[in-house]
């Protein structure tokens, strides 16, 4: 038989451990009430007693695990998943490079309230009937020699930045050495293609029309060899021949830089 002491002792430690399972429960309660984001109708946060819609606290994946590529400097993106608060359904799921789902990637779906897909998107590409506006541009300084030396500065666009293989679109003006004691002027307009290490340029002027390849530095520097071939060789500048050339590329849009091999 129990002694009173032995009883009270017993009593308490029962009362100790139900408190205590209760503290857990509410615990687990708050904080799954805290990873729980509630929205009105028009998509601004609120309280839950006015939602319309309810995302559970996105949670982060690797990139290529997510969307099966890798997207340049983004490592790892967010799983965000959308509910309707009325019945609990799928409104929303995708991804997005930021925890807020502002900055969306790979396939998306909507859904309907009874759970039939609404429509869907993939946003690495642009969405159908828009144009998408080129990245920054670049100031790019080039130097080219065949029978004569060729200074030009100009504008380049990255028309395709988000990947790994860079297409430049440049405009720009030139300045040949002497012929004959006179210096022509000479409008550029050219397209690049860089990939990895290696480039493939084509070019035209009112004069003349080239074409170069070579070693491209992070899409830094650009060291081509190739050939001119004018439009009238008889007259000045004609800028014929094998023609070597070296390019710079000056722009704050890191994108349109590749990054080192094994970076």
């Amino acid at each position: 038989m129990q002694t009173i002491p032995n009883l009270y002792f017993s009593s308490q430690k029962n009362t100790f451990y139900y408190l205590l399972a209760l503290l857990f429960l509410f615990s687990s309660r708050l904080a799954a009430q805290s990873d729980t984001i509630f929205f009105n109708s028009k998509w601004k946060a609120t309280v839950k007693d006015s939602a319309v819609y309810y995302r559970l606290k996105p949670v982060k994946i690797k990139t290529k695990k997510a969307i099966g590529r890798k997207i340049e400097y983004v490592d790892s993106l967010y799983v965000i998943k959308d509910y309707y608060i009325k019945n609990n359904t799928l409104q929303f799921e995708g991804y997005s490079k930021d925890i807020d789902g502002n900055y969306n990637a790979g396939k998306a779906k909507w859904y309907n309230e009874d759970g039939t897909l609404s429509s869907s998107r993939d946003f690495q590409k642009p969405a159908p009937g828009t144009f998408r506006v080129p990245s920054p541009p670049i100031t790019y300084l080039n130097y080219s020699i065949a029978d004569k030396s060729l200074l030009t500065l100009g504008t380049e666009f990255c028309l395709n930045c988000q990947t790994s293989k860079k297409l430049f679109l440049g405009l720009g003006y030139g300045v040949t050495n002497s012929y004959n004691g006179q210096y022509y002027g000479l409008p550029d307009l050219h397209l690049s293609y860089n990939v990895s290490i290696l480039f493939a340029k084509i070019g035209t002027t009112h004069k003349n029309s080239y074409l170069l390849g070579g070693l491209t530095l992070m899409n830094f520097i650009d060291l081509g060899f190739g050939y001119s071939l004018p439009y009238d060789k008889s007259k000045a500048p004609a800028f014929e021949g094998f023609t070597m050339s070296l390019n710079l590329r000056f722009t704050r849009n890191k994108k349109a830089y590749s990054q080192p091999i094994g970076y």
